[in-house]
């Protein structure tokens, strides 16, 4: 009902004889920041640094509803944004727009136009303990080669995608999405599907991704070179937790030379009352002919919730790189100037609010 109310007043302000029918808009969010320091130390190269920030860990808001047109098919939309809590925006906004679309929903499953995470990305977030977004992340090493080159954990700009329907727990998705940008050597895009299973005991999923014209190893967009990736990911469930395990392929064409990074994480979260504590490994071996270009991240998580919408937490992760390994904690973005090598730390004490 409260939801309801603020939807009616937020249409009524921007429009109110556009926005007549309000009652299948939802209004959502999520607010999420912490303090924390993290610290990049590599005694060889002579690099120390650390830093003390207030992250706004995708913190967001969002409007969603739909229109049943009869027969089983209805409409579908999302707008959503990402916002800020740290100030460090100055209007407000961070990141801009995050999963949003226009579509149809019916016996057929569900197509739509948009920017969306792809299926690839989607199929680890049933195993993934941090909300793909703080410093602690599996996906700082999880579909990456480094802080450099392709990123497999997307959210597809200028996309499609098609959903089927959920068919005794099974579901497949697929995703396609361009640059909207061709040059006379250049057209770059990303194809990505998933099939899953899950019911109350089990998921299991696999992902597949490729970049058409996008190097593995570096930021650079190169004509004719392939990136791909392949995801095994299971979980089981239990009555007060959870225990995961992925497996991930990455391989790259470049000039005709391929090379793979294989990597896997272990994942388990448990629940005691209003406590909750969870625990990732991820480790990912080197690089095609590379040697020392592995890395591996231990992450810790320990939440109390006040309710079913607000969490206090704490969080420390470490992450070490081999001595020809760039990874990077917060989501690859270079935090406190990392350098091939370098051993990567953090903790921060946080408050997570859903509505």
């Amino acid at each position: 009902m409260q939801k309801k109310i603020i939807a009616l007043a937020i249409a009524a302000a921007i429009s109110a004889p556009a926005f007549a029918d309000t009652s299948n808009v939802t209004v959502y969010g999520l607010l999420n920041a912490d303090f924390e320091g993290v610290t990049s130390n590599n005694v060889g190269a002579g690099v120390s640094n650390s830093l003390n920030r207030v992250s706004s860990n995708a913190t967001r808001l969002g409007l969603k509803g739909s229109e049943n047109l009869g027969g089983n098919l209805k409409s579908i939309w999302q707008l959503e944004i990402q916002a800020d809590l740290n100030g460090n925006a100055g209007n407000g906004f961070g990141n801009g727009t995050r999963n949003s679309n226009v579509g149809l929903t019916g016996d057929f499953g569900t197509a739509f136009i948009g920017i969306w995470d792809t299926p690839y990305k989607v199929s680890h977030n049933k195993v993934e303990l941090f909300d793909n977004t703080t410093f602690a992340s599996a996906i700082n090493v999880l579909g990456r080669t480094g802080s450099a080159g392709v990123n497999f954990n997307n959210r597809l700009k200028n996309s499609v995608q098609y959903w089927t329907p959920n068919l005794s727990g099974f579901q497949a998705k697929v995703a396609y999405g361009t640059d909207n940008v061709q040059t006379t050597t250049l057209n770059q895009s990303v194809a990505s599907l998933s099939a899953t299973y899950e019911n109350d005991m089990f998921y299991a999923a696999y992902g597949y991704e490729t970049f058409k014209d996008a190097t593995l190893a570096t930021n650079a967009a190169t004509a004719g070179n392939k990136s791909s990736g392949n995801r095994l990911v299971g979980a089981y469930k239990f009555d007060n937790g959870l225990v995961g395990l992925t497996y991930e392929n990455l391989t790259g064409t470049t000039a005709g030379v391929s090379a793979s990074r294989n990597a896997w994480e272990l994942a388990g979260k448990y629940t005691m009352g209003a406590s909750n504590i969870g625990l990732s490994y991820v480790n990912a071996g080197n690089l095609g002919a590379t040697v020392n270009s592995g890395s591996n991240q231990l992450s810790l998580r320990y939440g109390y919730n006040f309710s079913k919408r607000t969490e206090l937490y704490g969080m420390y992760s470490a992450l070490k790189n081999d001595a020809n390994a760039n990874y990077n904690l917060s989501g690859g973005t270079a935090v406190v100037g990392s350098v091939a090598g370098a051993k990567l730390s953090g903790f921060g004490v946080g408050m997570v609010h859903s509505f």
